[in-house]
């Protein structure tokens, strides 16, 4: 099935997110959902499934980034970087507090070992794929998914 649909399928993908690094995150995403579920052998059209599994990723991505710029504008008080400085435009409490919560952050990434805690900062920080990341660290990109698991564990652990 990846044979038979890969590039009309990538193609769909970066129609989609007008990026190749995304569309192959998602894609790869995507492919990894429909070989976990339930019933694959008994599914009546899995090539419809798994369009519709990387569209509602899109969309889940889509939606995370509209937070988070959300997040953004209501930080630095609707702003625009280059205007002013940024820094200026946050109310001097809210830079300390979120200045401590961004220091408690980074406290809480040391504890993890090491190659977890470099698989997540180079794909939050540096915006790298996970097969990229794998290959950097030395291990599968099923290791890198699971670092990727065990530090959003440990940083959601370590908000509460």
């Amino acid at each position: 099935m990846y044979q038979e649909n890969h590039e009309g399928f990538l193609r769909f993908l970066l129609h989609k997110t007008h990026c190749r690094e995304d569309a192959l995150d998602v894609m790869q995403e995507a492919y990894q959902k429909l070989i976990n579920r339930e019933g694959l052998e008994e599914m009546e059209n899995p090539r419809a499934y798994l369009y519709r599994t990387a569209t509602n990723i899109i969309i889940d991505q889509q939606r995370k980034s509209k937070h988070h710029q959300k997040y953004v504008h209501q930080v630095t008080g609707g702003i625009e970087s280059g205007s002013a400085s940024e820094a200026s435009a946050i109310a001097p409490d809210r830079h300390v507090a979120a200045r401590q919560e961004l220091d408690s952050l980074y406290r809480a990434l040391d504890e993890l070992p090491d190659k977890c805690r470099r698989a997540f900062l180079m794909h939050r920080e540096q915006h790298l794929t996970y097969g990229k990341i794998a290959s950097d660290l030395e291990v599968s990109v099923s290791m890198v998914e699971k670092y990727m698991i065990q530090a959003l564990k440990h940083l959601r652990r370590h908000l509460k």
